[in-house]
């Protein structure tokens, strides 16, 4: 197993760490998680320190910890560390996918062909604040549409959805989503147990990006919260800090993200402002007032962790 021999902060913005390796039949990959939920774990414990120090005597582990860390004079910054996809992006990156041009049919602009959907869980993190484990996962027909049906049809979700509908019709809502190639149709999870439906899309290709200057790589989100059990600010505050960095980490070409809720939603508003996102401002959608919500990478790297 990988310790940390030596650990020390003295209320300064640097701390040091001193790494020894043990059971040498442990893979890399394994040494790797370890590494990046203890670091996680100390920084969230330690709010104060900028950057960690990182030395090891075993010049095969220092070099190892290079591969994994974006290490400067032995050195991790805070906010280098969690832009990195290391052990809580789960599926392969879209920084990695080639950029093209294409103009999809019946869209408003051209826009990078965007990679494949991805299967599965995308993303999963202990959030030491919360005490909770923080997950994703692309939403299944079979598995998620009875649920997905109670929460649309819950009135606090309607009044800002308006999509109470029948299993059949929630059901063909479920599979468009799946076959858009700019949204990823998400549900949330609490260690494990669902607590409500995102939507993650790329905003050029979608009826947002004639309201506002969009640009190439930002993303959206579409949210609901479908379990009384998980409403309220602890749940928020984690879920919403977690898809937020999902978004960023998902692309380093990503620099904001944004939403448009309804103007009148001043619940979501209160929340979420102290997150880092902004009101920028008001416009009309055909079917609603809205307001369009933006969050930039460096004030989430900087503020939020």
């Amino acid at each position: 197993m990988l310790e940390f021999n030596t650990f020390s902060y003295h209320e300064q913005p640097q701390a040091t760490i001193e790494l020894t390796l043990h059971a040498s039949d442990l893979v890399c990959s394994e040494i790797g998680a370890q590494l990046v939920r203890d670091i996680d774990q100390l920084l969230s414990q330690f709010k104060q320190i900028e950057a960690l120090k990182v030395i090891s005597h075993d010049r095969e582990i220092l070099q190892w910890v290079n591969t994994l860390l974006p290490l400067v004079e032995q050195q991790v910054s805070r906010q280098a560390f969690y832009q990195l996809p290391l052990v809580w992006h789960q599926h392969p990156t879209s920084s990695g996918f080639p950029q093209q041009l294409v103009q999809s049919n019946n869209q408003y602009r051209h826009h990078p062909l965007r990679p494949p959907m991805p299967q599965g869980q995308v993303y999963q993190r202990d959030d030491f604040d919360a005490e909770l484990n923080v997950s994703f996962r692309v939403i299944e027909l079979e598995q998620d549409l009875a649920r997905f049906t109670r929460w649309m049809n819950d009135p606090r979700v309607a009044h800002f959805w308006e999509q109470a509908w029948s299993e059949e019709k929630l059901a063909e809502f479920i599979e468009q989503r799946l076959a858009d190639p700019h949204i990823i149709p998400l549900i949330g999870e609490f260690n494990g147990q669902p607590f409500g439906y995102i939507e993650a899309y790329w905003v050029a290709e979608d009826r947002l990006s004639p309201y506002y200057d969009v640009q190439d790589f930002d993303r959206g989100i579409h949210l609901l919260v479908g379990e009384q059990a998980f409403r309220g600010p602890k749940f928020f505050n984690a879920w919403m800090r977690a898809i937020s960095h999902y978004l960023f980490i998902d692309d380093v070409r990503t620099n904001r993200i944004v939403l448009e809720p309804r103007a009148d939603n001043d619940r979501l508003f209160n929340r979420i402002l102290p997150l880092g996102y902004q009101k920028c401002f008001e416009f009309n959608f055909p079917h609603k007032r809205s307001a369009l919500l933006m969050l930039n990478r460096p004030t989430f790297f900087t503020e939020q962790w």
